[in-house]
């Protein structure tokens, strides 16, 4: 994939976007003068904390992961799933439901990405009758790639502590530390928050940085995350909470276990693999 960034999330953050509706456009906040002064930010930075769980992770290589949460109008999730890195790049695949509100009947949902290329499977989104999964090519031409591209990176930034952090370290603050158990294991819970104009100065990722810079001018300062660190260093919890135009709010909480232990990517047969040329019935177009 290519550098994850901001903006996990499933979790996107890039499922939620399957939902396909229009984005709701925000006044941007009045900017300061010149001649208002800028505080220096008290809380402590988190680039040399995160340098090293970055480092954990890539030295590991893969993950085991459960995720629960909401994705907006899609409804709840509960999935599990592997991640494996691979220098730079993030491959992962989930299965699991979700479960529209007022409905009783989950619905089956498979997402992998690999090399960057995600496939998703959903009765919410069929490209044909013959061809159940839909590949979304990030900066594709087709409609699924202009719609569903961008959710790839929030996808990442929901489930992967690496894909909402790596290059935007500098930027992002500890709000909070305190000890904490998961699942019957000693952590430290740390509440994470990258400033998103100082993000969209330091990112490496052009992509990334428009995805910062129009945060920060909806009236966005900050995105928060929690981040649990068990005692070797390793995420033992991640949760992203965030706001996803097409969708409404994604909350997503992925639990990881087994670091280090093989994960399959798997990628559907190629006879089974559809794109959408023109817009499905069910969905709209991607926001200007």
């Amino acid at each position: 994939m290519s550098r994850a960034s901001t903006r996990t999330a499933v979790l996107s953050a890039g499922l939620a976007l399957i939902a396909a509706l229009g984005a709701c456009g925000a006044e941007p906040p009045p900017r300061p003068g010149p001649l208002m002064a800028v505080r220096p930010d008290p809380r402590p930075r988190a680039d040399a904390m995160l340098s090293q769980v970055m480092n954990k992770i890539s030295e590991r290589g893969s993950v085991h992961s459960s995720v629960r949460g909401s994705l907006g109008m899609v409804g709840e999730l509960t999935a599990e799933g592997a991640v494996r890195y691979r220098g730079p790049r993030t491959d992962l695949a989930f299965e699991g439901q979700t479960r529209t509100p007022g409905n009783r009947s989950p619905q089956h949902l498979a997402l992998s990405i690999m090399d960057g290329v995600g496939y998703l499977r959903t009765p919410l989104v069929r490209p044909a009758p013959d061809k159940p999964w839909l590949k979304i090519t990030p900066g594709g031409a087709d409609f699924g790639d202009k719609l569903l591209g961008p959710a790839l990176d929030q996808l990442h930034d929901a489930v992967d502590p690496r894909a909402a952090f790596t290059g935007v370290e500098p930027a992002t603050r500890i709000q909070t530390s305190a000890p904490d158990m998961v699942d019957g294991k000693p952590t430290t819970r740390y509440e994470l928050r990258i400033i998103t104009s100082q993000a969209a100065d330091v990112a490496d990722d052009p992509q990334q940085r428009d995805r910062f810079r129009q945060a920060a001018d909806a009236g966005e300062p900050e995105l928060g995350y929690q981040l649990w660190l068990d005692d070797s260093g390793l995420p033992a919890r991640f949760a992203a909470d965030q706001e996803v135009a097409q969708a409404g709010e994604v909350s997503l909480t992925s639990t990881y276990r087994d670091w280090g232990a093989p994960a399959e990517i798997p990628v559907p047969p190629a006879g089974q693999i559809g794109v959408f040329d023109a817009r499905p019935p069910q969905a709209q177009p991607p926001p200007r």
